[in-house]
């Protein structure tokens, strides 16, 4: 095993520094963010080289202790919060406010700016994990969300050798046993017809939220639905979170609620504030509650709602499991299964709806 410093030569005289690795019979090169100007003096020159035969040994001393308990001290004294952020930071998928949302919560949660990685072990996991579970002013699938999202800051903590064992590869999230929760967040049959009865402060989104509920759309694809994702009564776009494709057929009801066809490229619902820009989440929820609330219905119903209406009205109208995870765009029918509870909830009302006998 070795690891030795290179130079390369770039443009205009400068130089960069890198790593030639020797490991396990593999040759690998590790380029250093250090490089040398011709505009240097030679003090900096020279500071700039020692940086990068201490960069090397750390490398070095990383490799030699792989395998062991052992940890380097530079390892050890890396803030938790600056790798996290850097890694918010670095990070592109569509996932990354949840990622922002679950590093606030633990920051409040464990109030220690100084915090080093090293400091995470499991029972502070177990500890982060029922704080969301019951005093982080979460409801619904939120709590494992975060704690999921929380768990990638780990792993590439893990693969960067940062830490030798995952705080959280132990741990199991389970959610809170509560058999009412989707219940609340579901609208049936009849609330549904008093919802078309009654008038909306914003009538567009009445329409785009029925619209919702008989085709599972959350509101990111609805303010990006366009004419041309209808043709001939099927529905065909793909859902914003993982970009899976969804094809429905609409019911005549559903299409004629929509009103007259425009062009293709126009957005089927004009969702836009007074300046013209699409309306946030917040505002649509508080107007859709203001909606609900006027109706008499008494349940704290937001957008998203909407797709759990969707799925539990196909199941209760017939659908098996496979088709209503097709119709969401789940990959598997894991995350399907719990619209079940809501299903099962209604046939116990119905069996407690039959007359009493008297034997």
């Amino acid at each position: 095993m070795s690891v030795k410093l290179r130079e390369r030569k770039l443009a205009k005289g400068a130089i960069r520094f890198y790593l030639d690795i020797i490991h396990n019979g593999e040759r690998s090169y590790e380029f250093l963010d250090v490089r040398i100007l011709s505009s240097d003096s030679k003090s900096v020159k020279a500071e700039k080289k020692n940086i990068a035969n201490l960069m090397r040994s750390n490398k070095e001393l990383e490799l030699i202790t792989a395998r062991t308990d052992y940890l380097p001290q530079h390892l050890k004294n890396i803030s938790f919060f600056d790798f996290a952020e850097s890694f918010i930071a670095d990070y592109g998928k569509k996932d990354i406010r949840m990622l922002e949302a679950t590093l606030k919560k633990f920051k409040a949660f464990v109030d220690n700016p100084k915090l080093k990685i090293l400091d995470i072990k499991p029972l502070l996991m177990n500890k982060y994990k029922d704080h969301l579970n019951d005093n982080a002013g979460l409801t619904g699938e939120s709590p494992h969300n975060y704690f999921t999202r929380f768990k990638k800051i780990l792993k590439d903590a893990e693969d960067k050798g940062l830490i030798r064992d995952n705080p959280t590869r132990n741990i199991k999230f389970q959610r809170k046993n509560d058999p009412d929760e989707l219940r609340k967040q579901v609208l049936t049959t009849e609330e549904l017809q008093l919802l078309v009865k009654t008038p909306c402060g914003n009538e567009e989104l009445k329409r785009a939220f029925l619209f919702a509920c008989f085709t599972g759309l959350g509101y990111a694809e609805i303010k990006k639905l366009k004419w041309k994702n209808i043709i001939n009564n099927r529905l065909t776009t793909r859902r914003e979170k993982v970009n899976r494709k969804i094809e429905l057929k609409l019911k005549d009801s559903t299409i004629l609620s929509l009103g007259e066809r425009g062009d293709k490229e126009d957005f089927i619902f004009e969702l836009v504030n007074k300046d013209g820009n699409v309306i946030s989440d917040n505002g649509i929820n508080k107007c859709l509650g203001n909606w609900v609330q006027r109706a008499e219905i008494e349940k704290h119903i937001t957008f998203y709602c909407a797709r759990h209406t969707f799925a539990t009205q196909l199941l209760q109208y017939g659908a098996n499991l496979k088709t209503v995870a097709d119709a969401l765009g789940h990959a598997n029918t894991r995350n399907t299964i719990k619209y079940l509870n809501y299903i099962d909830n209604l046939k116990d009302d119905a069996v407690d709806s039959l007359p009493e006998l008297n034997f």
